[in-house]
């Protein structure tokens, strides 16, 4: 879609992080590194101009979209 020059919006819905018991330091590890590779994946999208935002449960999609309406959103190259 982005090469054919149409913009393109990521829409984040988070879901919380995973629960990990205070005493568990393997599953904390774990939660670290799942936390730094939603981290990249967003810098990765956002690197490639594509804009990322996040939609809070509860909230309308308008309000998730709100931040978008001040900038333009480019789309790809011809």
């Amino acid at each position: 879609m982005r090469g054919r020059a149409n913009p393109m919006v990521v829409i984040e819905i988070p879901t919380g992080d995973p629960v990990v018991e205070p005493s568990d330091t393997e599953g904390e590890l774990a939660l670290r590194l799942w936390q730094a590779a939603r981290d990249a994946m967003r810098f990765a999208l956002t690197e490639r101009g594509i804009a990322v935002v996040a939609h809070r449960p509860g909230d309308t999609l308008d309000l998730a979209l709100a931040p978008l309406l001040r900038t333009r959103i480019h789309g790809g190259t011809r």
